[in-house]
């Protein structure tokens, strides 16, 4: 009896070791379907970009914000060249963006400006009740090469990047920020900070939700192996106890 209780065990463990991986298989295959078949090689977009270090200073020097981040913008724009709609994807370079900004009780504004015709702008509002923070608003300008027109949008009832008072918040995940029908951001290795900095360091980190998931299918596959390792010492401790009192009937 107890022989079949462990290879019962030992079967289920198997089996959801092995449908845990084959979900997260075909999970994979479903999000990234191969491209049709082309005549021509398929288009590359910008890939990931670098990451950034920005902060804010207030009226007596001390920073105020503080934020790392690497940015990635997705455009929907006419293009005068061949006269349509088109998505345009660029990535913000942090070697040539300048960070400016201010800050006060309830209100904290990150500006990002790039040489190339590119002024992005976000801000953090503070609940003092509740002691919660938010990116509210975030907005762009941009003219780019091609463009047939200069490009702006903004969204100011936003509700991302939500944190407490005293703590950063981060987001190793690619995570996307859609601030209007034809702009939206992609955020990678993002860690912020925009009230109660002690000093220039972040505060305690609090992470989002989709670096918490990620960690759930090594957790589940290191259980099982776990369960499986425990298995094995026990039908060999049993198996053995047996063989001894075998021996003693003898």
């Amino acid at each position: 009896m107890a022989q079949m209780c462990i290879a019962l065990y030992v079967g289920l463990s198997l089996h959801l070791l092995f449908a845990t991986v084959l979900h997260q298989g075909a999970a994979d295959f479903v999000s990234t379907p191969p491209p049709p078949p082309t005549t021509s090689p398929p288009h590359k977009g910008p890939g990931v970009p670098a990451q950034g270090d920005y902060s804010v200073k207030n009226e007596t020097g001390t920073v105020c914000l503080k934020a790392k981040m690497a940015l990635q913008i997705n455009i929907t724009l006419h293009s005068a060249s061949l006269n349509t709609i088109v998505q345009k994807v660029v990535n913000l370079n942090p070697n040539e963006t300048a960070s400016s900004g201010s800050c006060d009780k309830e209100r904290a504004i990150l500006k990002l400006n790039s040489p190339q015709q590119t002024e992005l702008t976000f801000q953090f509002t503070l609940n003092t009740t509740s002691k919660r923070y938010n990116l509210n608003s975030v907005s762009i300008s941009a003219s780019w090469p091609d463009m047939a027109e200069g490009f702006s949008a903004h969204n100011d009832s936003l509700d991302y990047l939500q944190g407490n008072l005293g703590f950063s918040y981060m987001c190793r995940s690619e995570q996307t920020l859609e601030v209007s029908q034809n702009f939206s951001l992609k955020t990678y290795f993002l860690h912020v900070q925009p009230f109660g900095l002690t000093g220039d360091a972040f505060g305690s980190a609090l992470e989002c939700l989709l670096d918490q998931d990620d960690l759930v299918i090594p957790i589940v596959v290191g259980a099982a192996l776990a369960g499986l390792v425990l298995v094995v010492l026990l039908a060999y401790m049993i198996g053995r106890k047996r063989s001894h009192a075998g021996y003693q009937t003898i």
